[in-house]
């Protein structure tokens, strides 16, 4: 035993030593770590801050580039073409100027499905609909005059800057020399406008050439209508904490 309790006594400052070594580099880990996790934590943070300030700086160098007056002067003629809501007074207004247009005389209009247009199933689109991305207001409306000046309203009706889709229409030819009366089966187009810009991360789109092309066409159509469509109003001057924001 002597040779035991010798060795034992020959390695206890060691084991001693070693014991504190040991309980000094738990107590360092553990005291170290939640620093570690923090510091970890907000690197992946200031990485997220960076990305969203590269972000916003690419968007703000795309929108140094574009031109205000020529944007709102496209909004505007987009808006004519396709309100921002049903807009019935510009649809009546503009279906009483193809007639007059025309030389018909409009003699019943209604809106297909009366009140329902107030409810969210109004909002419902159907496969053709949600292809092209609008919602649309039925209606239906007769007309009454000579051969030409019918054919003279169905073809201008789709071409004016407010635009209208005929669905269906049916025909009723008198016995004699009286005007043709028709019934009218059509669509006109709305797009509520957007509430919110969408994120910093969100790319920001850029109008293509198509896209130009368009809206170009659509100011060349003629507008029927004088009822202004309300621009939205800019930014300009109102502070938001975050633009992006819903």
């Amino acid at each position: 035993m002597q040779p035991v309790n010798k060795t034992l006594r020959t390695y206890q400052g060691m084991i001693v030593s070693g014991a504190i070594v040991l309980f000094c580099v738990v107590a360092i880990v553990l005291a170290v770590a939640p620093s570690i996790l923090k510091i970890q934590e907000m690197l992946s943070q200031v990485r997220d801050i960076a990305a969203e300030a590269d972000g916003l700086q690419k968007k703000l160098n795309t929108l140094n580039t574009l031109d205000e007056q020529t944007l709102r002067f496209q909004l505007a003629s987009v808006l004519t073409a396709v309100p921002g809501d049903r807009s019935f007074p510009s649809l009546f207004e503009t279906v009483e100027g193809v007639a007059a247009r025309t030389g018909v005389s409009v003699e019943q209009m209604s809106l297909s499905g009366g009140t329902t247009l107030a409810t969210p199933s109004a909002a419902k689109l159907s496969a053709a609909d949600r292809k092209l991305g609008t919602r649309t207001v039925p209606f239906s409306v007769t007309v009454n005059g000579s051969i030409s000046a019918v054919q003279e309203f169905i073809t201008l009706a789709p071409n004016v800057r407010r635009l209208l889709r005929i669905r269906t229409f049916s025909i009723a030819f008198p016995p004699d020399d009286r005007p043709l009366t028709v019934s009218i089966e059509m669509d006109a187009f709305y797009e509520p406008l957007p509430t919110s810009l969408g994120t910093a991360k969100t790319i920001l789109p850029e109008l293509t050439a198509a896209d130009v092309a368009i809206i170009d066409r659509l100011g060349n159509m003629e507008l029927i209508t004088q009822s202004a469509e309300a621009l939205p109003e800019p930014f300009i001057g109102q502070i938001k904490p975050n633009p992006f924001s819903p």
